[in-house]
């Protein structure tokens, strides 16, 4: 990578440096203490847990400004590839190579006509001098969708800050005034010499005059014009986008909260870089990116994926494998034989034959990978015998479906299904929770040297059949594993949960926890949620969970740490010791990935933006919404809550979200448990999962599974599956008529 030069870097790292140097796993781990904060006073209903956050925690700027003679907003942008409107292109909201060098910038608005004044003037400040950046205000879009009535090339103040002020409304044909719709883009062209591609645009931000602040917005008539959402969609406050209209539902997932601080800007893409690379070799995602030679042989020696967006595809939840699409692996043997060949067919094609390779027992093995499902296999073997004789025997024929074995006899084949991608928590359950001898606290079932641990993958489904109250039938569910290596008796498996919002979710004050809890059912509701309380592994102090399945981590710093630990084998300041078990023979303690590009790591998945709530005027939605109280599901997924004024985000402080999530531990019944405790939790009891976002699980993971296994296959299968201090909700549900079901599932379509 292309470092900026000192001078540039200060620009975007003010607020850094000094404030803080710095999923898929969990896994306890201890650490050195550090000297602890001092508590807050507003917790004491949760003493001994010390917040996370208090008035004397250092904060980074705000982000917007009140002074006597104008309203001051600063937030920051990256470049893109095309503009917000085109959707024949689907080339906005993708990130172009090289994202990461030179191609962010701060942008400040100082709106003089909230103060009585007569003009605005938008300032940038970019890493790399431009070719006077063409400046955009209110949108036009009639000739194309790329059109505004106010197009300027902005002035040059020195190499790096550019401005331009306007005073008239050419929409309306009038002077500025408070309330205007004012949109606007910034197209920053790079002058040469400048590695790789040098035109851009940028986002397009909705500003409304004497406000303060950009604003989610949605595109109205056939033109689109951006008008602001109301508030009722900003699932995630001020971080909420607006309405995607190029079409990419991959991506949505993937952006800059919409009030990026320009302190945030720099970090946040380099902390998407290092998301996307593979600790093994420093290879990037996505082509055209440099390989991050700082980063490579970091990778286990036990892992589980190569990077963090091997789980998290498109920062989405994760998908359980699909037997009708899977690659399966088929590994021929012969036992107790000097010498064997294989010979087979795939498919129908030309016969492969090999000499198998012999072990020091005499089994004789070859192994045929990324055989696609449904792919027929035609074998057999010449088998040598200690006399020097061989023999031949009949020809096999398979279909590849599924995991499968010819069992006991001496020689056959064995169907090996994809590997999960879950995270497969383990352990040993006596008077307390230890971790597993030989396998540590995950198994992690791939290896950069020698014979994995183990490996475990879904062999088949438990299927349970159900019916409504209205007589239609349904069917639910639950994955069987098989295990190769050590069986654990105990295990939980986990997919890997969406990332968007986990920031605000920090942000929320333990008071605000607090006062959701109900541990003993005092108000005979029979919902009695909790607050899960886990061990600081930096300071050794009693805090409030709220990250992960059970809420087994307490700030996304150390989920993100634990997470590099367990599944990438990458050690951290926070967690330095590799999973081992007692059986096991690992290295010791270590800091492979610095502090400083851990702490780049936690502000991109911090400031990842909150899609809007959509069809916020659909009739069959609200009806949904009305159910979604009444039947009850509102007691644990909370909608409304707002965010603690001392977080040192400025992006998420003091904001007034929709996350549908207390954050607390539930019982849901037998139905959903596992047999494995973690910190507090017991089998039965699992954090309340926020739903922003849930609606659009299709487009981002590519397909839908929910809960914490990914079984469900669909919303109405998550709700079923609900037991417990939910039985009622989800009977409420299931006895429901069929349009207020699916008046149900159309809110939630629309979160």
């Amino acid at each position: 990578m292309r470092e900026p030069s000192s001078t540039r870097a200060a620009a975007w790292s003010l607020a850094i440096l000094g404030l803080f140097m710095g999923a898929c796993g969990n896994a306890p781990q201890a650490h050195p203490e550090e000297a602890p904060p001092e508590a807050s006073s507003t917790v004491a209903a949760l003493a001994p847990v010390v917040p996370l956050f208090d008035a004397s925690t250092p904060l980074e700027p705000a982000l917007v400004v009140d002074t006597p003679t104008a309203l001051i907003t600063r937030l920051a942008d990256r470049s893109r590839d095309r503009h917000a409107r085109e959707s024949q292109f689907q080339s906005y909201e993708h990130y172009l190579p090289l994202y990461f060098e030179y191609r962010t910038y701060s942008i400040e608005v100082i709106d003089r006509v909230a103060k009585g004044g007569n003009d605005i003037t938008v300032n940038i400040t970019s890493l790399w001098p431009l070719d006077t950046p063409d400046f955009r205000a209110f949108y036009q879009g009639q000739a194309v969708l790329s059109q505004y009535w106010f197009n300027v090339d902005m002035a040059q103040v020195d190499p790096l800050r550019y401005t331009a002020t306007i005073n008239y409304n050419a929409k309306e044909n009038r002077r500025l005034q408070v309330g205007d719709r004012m949109e606007i883009e910034i197209s920053p062209f790079m002058l040469p010499p400048v590695v790789g591609r040098a035109n851009y645009y940028g986002t397009a931000f909705l500003y409304i005059v004497g406000q303060g602040g950009m604003v989610p917005w949605e595109g109205r008539g056939a033109n689109l014009d951006s008008f602001p959402l109301a508030e009722t969609a900003w699932l995630g406050g001020r971080t909420t986008l607006g309405y995607n209209y190029s079409n990419e539902p991959a991506h949505l997932f993937k952006q800059m909260a919409t009030n990026l601080a320009p302190v945030n800007a720099q970090p946040f893409v380099e902390g998407r870089r290092l998301h996307h690379t593979d600790f093994a070799d420093g290879s990037h995602s996505e082509a055209g990116n440099p390989s991050f030679t700082a980063q490579q042989n970091k990778l286990g020696p036990s892992y589980i994926a190569r990077s963090c967006v091997a789980c998290h595809i498109n920062n989405g939840r994760a998908l359980p494998p699909d037997p009708a699409t899977s690659l399966y692996t088929v590994r021929f043997y012969v036992n107790a034989a000097p010498w064997a060949d294989v010979h087979y067919r795939l498919n129908g094609g030309s016969q492969q034959s090999f000499r198998m390779a012999r072990d020091s027992s005499g089994t004789n093995t070859q192994v045929l990978t990324n055989v696609p499902a449904g792919s027929v296999v035609q074998y057999h073997f010449t088998i040598g015998n200690s006399s020097g004789g061989l023999s031949t025997t009949s020809p096999v024929s398979i279909t590849v479906n599924g995991a499968d074995s010819t069992g006991a006899s001496p020689h056959g084949h064995v169907v090996v299904a994809p590997p999960l991608r879950h995270t497969v928590r383990v352990g040993v359950v006596g008077t307390t929770v230890t971790a597993h001898p030989a396998l540590g606290w995950v198994l992690q079932p791939q290896s950069t040297q020698g014979t994995p641990e183990g490996s475990v993958s879904i062999s088949g489904w438990t299927v349970t059949n159900g019916t409504y109250g209205d007589g239609t039938g349904y069917q639910l569910r639950r994955p069987v594993y098989a295990f190769t290596g050590p069986v654990p008796t105990h295990h939980s498996a986990r997919i890997t949960p969406p990332l968007v919002g986990l920031g605000l979710l920090e942000a929320i004050d333990e008071n605000t926890l607090a006062s959701l809890a109900d541990p003993n059912d005092a108000n005979g509701d029979g919902i009695s949620g909790r607050v899960q309380t886990v061990v600081d592994p930096q300071t050794g102090q009693t805090r409030a969970g709220r990250f992960g399945w059970k809420a087994g981590k307490a700030r996304l710093r150390h989920q993100v740490a634990n997470a590099l630990n367990v599944d990438m084998g990458v050690t951290t300041s926070v967690f330095p010791m590799p999973d081992c078990g007692s059986q096991q023979t690992c290295a010791g303690a270590s800091t492979e990935l610095a502090d400083a590009d851990l702490e780049k790591m936690v502000r991109y998945i911090a400031l990842l933006g909150v899609p809007a709530r959509r069809n916020l005027g659909d009739a069959q939605a609200l009806q949904g919404e009305s159910l979604f109280g009444g039947m009850g599901c509102a007691r644990c997924h909370v909608s409304t809550l707002t965010t603690s004024p001392y977080h040192p985000y400025a992006e998420l402080r003091s904001q007034v979200i929709r996350p549908y999530t207390d954050l607390l531990l539930h019982d849901l019944g037998a139905g959903l448990a596992d047999n494995l405790p973690e910190e507090g939790a017991s089998g039965a009891e699992w954090r309340t999962p926020p739903l922003w976002g849930i609606g659009l699980t299709a487009g981002v993971s590519g397909g839908e599974a929910y809960l914490h296994d990914g079984r469900a296959r669909s919303l109405s299968e998550a709700i079923l599956w609900h037991g417990g201090e939910a039985e009622s909700s989800k009977e409420a549900f299931r006895t429901a008529s069929a349009a207020q079901r699916a008046a149900l599932l159309r809110f939630l379509q629309s979160l």
